[in-house]
């Protein structure tokens, strides 16, 4: 925690505390399953583009993303191997941040 205002938080600080909750927290303890991946992984990527990219960059960055998963999706291209809840975590991880960043990308997913 700290005593600077809530408005010089950055986004890569909010990525950066929900990915230490993921890893530390006492409550709900890592345990890597699948789900847990998706969401670390979704966090990790966006943190290191959240340094580096610019925001439009970022969101069109990973609404294609989202895009691209849905499609995926609904069109059940899964295999034997792929694990469902790894890729739904990784989506709805990046629709959390999405929406932080901009309410309209709750409803904008496909980048329409």
């Amino acid at each position: 925690m700290s005593n600077s205002p809530v408005a010089s938080m950055t986004l890569s600080q909010i990525i950066e505390r929900k990915l230490s909750f993921l890893l530390k927290n006492d409550i709900s303890p890592w345990d890597g399953d699948n789900s847990d991946l998706g969401e670390r992984d979704a966090l990790q990527e966006m943190l290191n583009d959240s340094i580096s990219l610019n925001e439009v960059e970022f969101e069109e960055k990973y609404l294609a993303e989202v895009a691209r998963l849905i499609k995926r999706m609904e069109a059940k291209e899964y295999s034997e191997k792929d694990n469902d809840d790894y890729y739904e975590s990784f989506n709805n991880t990046i629709v959390s941040i999405l929406s932080l960043i901009n309410p309209i990308n709750l409803y904008d997913l496909e980048g329409e």
